[in-house]
């Protein structure tokens, strides 16, 4: 069980699913992450990608965001989410894409985000593909916020992306990006 921080769900606790297929963020990391982006959620679209229990995008919605889309691969991690997300009661404030990631930002119809989470398994080397296809696809807007999480220092040097941030908390690096 992961707790939700903060705004309307705050103490509210969100299932998780077996941990050996996903690894759910820390509530420090969560926490020292939002307290970086806290004045961008409210009002904002957001879009959760490799999203495990959901906890990035349902934190956004307790914070004001008005529409999370998640996408997740892994069948119990897509469950979760759903159940997740008719326990808060927010059905009408989401989507959620049982598909891989990549296939879905190449296939995604013309949308962008205020914020983009992505937090892929440490294993996989996908961000330079997923700042490309974010990009290419101009899936951020302008202003936009992307957030990476990985196991080691991404030392992303992008010019359209500006590093506003990046904690390490244990194996964890959260690399804080603007467009």
């Amino acid at each position: 069980m992961i707790r939700i921080i903060a705004g309307k769900f705050r103490g509210r606790t969100i299932d998780t699913p077996n941990v050996q297929t996903t690894k759910p963020t820390m509530d420090r990391v969560r926490a020292g992450m939002f307290s970086a982006i806290n004045f961008d959620i409210y009002n904002s679209v957001v879009l959760d990608l490799f999203a495990g229990s959901g906890s990035f995008g349902f934190e956004c919605l307790s914070r004001g965001a008005s529409h999370a889309s998640f996408v997740e691969l892994n069948d119990e991690a897509y469950r979760v989410i759903q159940r997740n997300a008719g326990r808060l009661q927010v059905i009408n404030n989401i989507e959620i894409y049982k598909e891989d990631v990549l296939t879905f930002l190449n296939n995604s119809k013309p949308q962008s985000y205020d914020i983009i989470f992505a937090d892929p398994p440490y294993k996989l080397d996908v961000y330079n593909d997923l700042l490309s296809i974010i990009i290419n696809k101009e899936l951020l807007k302008d202003n936009g916020i992307l957030i990476l999480e990985s196991d080691n220092n991404l030392n992303i040097i992008n010019p359209y992306f500006k590093k506003i941030k990046q904690y390490k908390y244990g194996l964890a690096y959260i690399t804080i990006l603007r467009k």
